[in-house]
């Protein structure tokens, strides 16, 4: 792509979507690709077996010293707040919450639910796991119960000799 675009990737054929994927797949983008990606709320939407696998894409596709940004829910802050919303009777805002909007209130896919999620510390230890060096929670600063993961991938680039 070019300098100063956005480069949009779904499994829809949308008008602003420039690579058709399903992101639970091996994604279909060279290695070291981009400098960056930004994701939001879309990794809650893979499937928990294939998280892992959405994780170490978006390092493959990373350039060294890129960063991968994800803004998702936090679970753990999540299930703190269910509890206090069952108490005050709210159990269909608990499972819109937990489960997504899964097209009841009038979504525009019917396939919008929530497939994994994640609290702090299973975040950080999976995105190290696929190797980015630095990995950072923040809270997300209009919703206690979101959260920003930062990720960085090194900067120096491995080679192995033969």
């Amino acid at each position: 792509m070019y300098p100063g675009h956005w480069t949009n990737i779904d499994c829809r054929p949308l008008p602003s979507v420039d690579i058709v994927a399903d992101l639970n797949e091996r994604w279909p983008i060279d290695d070291e690709s981009f400098d960056s990606i930004i994701g939001n709320y879309i990794i809650e939407h893979i499937s928990w077996g294939k998280v892992k696998d959405f994780v170490e894409n978006s390092h493959r596709v990373l350039r060294p010293g890129g960063y991968a940004v994800f803004v998702t829910a936090n679970l753990l802050e999540q299930c703190k707040l269910a509890i206090k919303w069952f108490e005050e009777g709210k159990g269909w805002e608990v499972a819109q919450m937990l489960f997504g909007d899964q097209n009841y209130e009038g979504g525009d896919w019917v396939a919008n639910a929530h497939h994994c999620g994640f609290s702090p510390a299973y975040a950080i230890r999976l995105f190290r796991e696929a190797g980015f060096h630095e990995v950072t929670i923040f809270e997300h600063p209009a919703c206690k119960s979101d959260m920003i993961i930062q990720a960085k991938k090194s900067g120096v680039r491995i080679t192995r000799s033969l």
